[in-house]
């Protein structure tokens, strides 16, 4: 026969559980309400973009493919945060949005501290991303008080980025010119192996520096097609074939002209001064801001090296930090957009 106490331990087992299963759907209910209100949010307009709750997740991705388009995604958050436009819903419905709110708080006291701004009424943020300009934003605190920022995401210092600056029109710093030693010397017997039209030298020169050159739209479409990444892959073995040409007559092309001829180290020297001065830069990584300011010594350089099978010039500055000046295509290696990629 069951005992009482057996009894009771059953009751109190059965209680226990209809407590927990009570508590489960108490907690479901508030995640479906707290979803509920999430999905009511209306998106945040802003340059032509379309701010949802859910895009704070472009502060972790890392997907290098998509990196032009999350870095404007996360570059337009950043300012819609510090000029207050963003809901206070946001901030009240996820966490990671009110942290990351926080963390720019915090970066912008650590700016004022730094440049001894005991007082603030106002900060109000510009954008100012694009090839035209050197910086990200204009941070403007009490309306006088202006500073040039450069965000790097994924980055904790500028030594943990890819590039810190990429000057367009390379040859300007270099003793000769590479895109005409890639026209005469490798254009032509790329365009003349698979029967595509050659442009006129003065046509290539005014046009290479576009990200899709009107004088090489056939050559860019058959290089895109022949790359198995892209979107346009065509998985034609001719195709293929240009696309692995391309890259070789780059890298042959890259090799011989930084055998042959060196950096103008004065007139990079200039442009990275004028480029960086006055700059400050905001840094995230593992959900923390930090600020870097600049030591203009580490961009005047003293003297170069030649690594022409790395593609690149290894330039010693003032301070005696190292500048890694890679030579590259930025659109389709040879044809489109020769750059600098300085890190």
């Amino acid at each position: 026969m069951e005992s009482l106490t057996e009894k009771f331990t059953e009751l109190d087992i059965v209680e226990d559980e209809r407590n927990e299963i009570l508590e489960i759907k108490t907690i479901q209910k508030y995640i479906r309400k707290w979803q509920e209100n999430k999905n009511k949010l209306e998106p945040i307009s802003y340059r032509g973009d379309k701010i949802k709750i859910n895009d704070i997740n472009v502060f972790t991705y890392k997907n290098r493919s998509n990196n032009d388009i999350d870095n404007k995604k996360r570059e337009n958050i950043i300012v819609c945060i510090i000029n207050k436009t963003i809901p206070e819903q946001y901030y009240k419905l996820s966490l990671r949005w009110h942290n990351l709110r926080n963390g720019i708080s915090l970066y912008l006291k650590e700016l004022c501290k730094n440049q001894g701004i005991l007082h603030v009424e106002k900060i109000g943020c510009i954008p100012k991303a694009g090839r035209h300009h050197h910086y990200d934003f204009k941070i403007i605190i009490n309306n006088s008080e202006e500073f040039m920022l450069e965000f790097k995401c994924n980055a904790s210092c500028v030594n943990d980025t890819p590039q810190f600056v990429s000057p367009m029109k390379p040859s300007q710093y270099l003793e000769s010119s590479y895109e005409e030693h890639y026209y005469n010397n490798h254009l032509i017997n790329l365009v003349n192996e698979y029967n595509l039209p050659l442009p006129t030298k003065e046509e290539y020169l005014k046009y290479i520096h576009s990200t899709n050159p009107t004088c090489l739209k056939l050559h860019q479409e058959k290089y895109y097609r022949g790359c198995k990444p892209s979107s346009k892959y065509s998985g034609e073995e001719n195709d293929i074939k240009f696309y692995e040409s391309s890259k070789k007559a780059s890298r042959d092309s890259i090799m011989s002209f930084i055998s042959k001829y060196g950096l103008n180290k004065d007139k990079l020297t200039n442009y990275l001064l004028d480029t960086q001065k006055n700059k400050f830069y905001m840094l995230y990584k593992d959900g923390k801001f930090n600020l870097e300011t600049i030591n203009l010594d580490d961009y005047i350089i003293t003297t170069v090296v030649k690594e022409p099978r790395k593609s690149r010039y290894i330039a010693q500055t003032k301070s005696n930090k190292n500048l890694k000046i890679l030579l590259r295509w930025k659109n389709g290696n040879g044809i489109a957009f020769p750059s600098f990629q300085i890190s």
